[in-house]
């Protein structure tokens, strides 16, 4: 099946959520907020008297969100029930703003284009969407428009290593150092304090290399991806890396130095 058949069928008929399944996409959403290790702990506890689960199973239904979005909470128990169609004037609605706001050097986010929908729903005197419908409709574009900009790795012959920027220039890249880009993940790793308390997993924030592939730099903690964490993991990427033998390491560090672009 092709993008646009996925766009076209995602389009067709948008789900609601079960009350149950709204449920956990709300303290999933309030999990992935920001906080410190501490708040989080206990966030995480109450997340699992609230859905009557366990901690591990909450831990599952993030870690799963974060790699699937949506359907990681609605893969089990969608069918016909509890569905209805949204009115095409207003998916068209939510589309074309969307498009729109994010042409050239613009930029809206889903969460304003909902805004934006329950506003004209509201004009037009009919039900507004719920953010997870708005989400839904948007989610088949944004992920393709994430794959137009994925670099495809370097050394395949008859190949080009390009990136395109947000105003549409292509740049080819040609040696180390030309580009850089960084990227945030969440590491697959639990953590504790001293006291077994679970703080839950790290934001890995890496800076690496487009054309060699290599790690220039990273940053590594609990706050969320923002422009000082992308600014901390560029310092590293930029200095050289110089550790005291007490940390046993096995290899130097030995790249650092200034890019001529960089993107997140």
């Amino acid at each position: 099946m092709t993008n646009e058949n996925q766009i076209s069928e995602s389009q067709e008929l948008i789900s609601q959520l079960s009350p149950e399944e709204q449920a956990i996409a709300d303290v999933i959403e309030d999990l992935v907020q920001p906080c410190d290790r501490k708040t989080y702990g206990a966030k995480l506890k109450k997340a699992a008297e609230t859905l009557n689960k366990s901690v591990r199973t909450v831990q599952r239904y993030v870690k799963e969100w974060e790699e699937k979005g949506l359907l990681a909470i609605t893969k089990e128990n969608r069918s016909d029930q509890g569905t209805y169609r949204i009115e095409k004037r207003l998916q068209d609605f939510i589309l074309k703003t969307y498009r729109e706001g994010n042409k050239g050097s613009k930029r809206i986010t889903p969460k304003q284009v909902y805004l934006r929908a329950i506003v004209q729903a509201e004009n037009w005197n009919i039900k507004p969407p719920s953010h997870m419908t708005v989400y839904r409709i948007l989610n088949p574009i944004i992920e393709e428009k994430e794959n137009k900009k994925r670099v495809r790795n370097p050394g395949w012959r008859g190949t080009k290593l390009a990136v395109s920027t947000r105003s549409g220039n292509e740049i080819n890249v040609e040696y180390s150092n030309h580009v850089w880009q960084c990227d945030h993940t969440r590491a697959d790793i639990l953590l504790v304090d001293q006291f077994g308390q679970l703080l839950g997993r790290p934001w890995l924030s890496t800076v690496i290399d487009t054309y060699s592939r290599c790690i220039m730099g990273i940053n590594l903690g609990f706050d969320a991806p923002s422009s000082q964490i992308v600014a901390l993991a560029l310092r590293h990427a930029i200095l050289p890396k110089k550790y005291e033998n007490n940390y046993h390491l096995h290899e130097e560090w030995g790249t650092y130095g200034k890019p001529e672009y960089f993107y997140t």
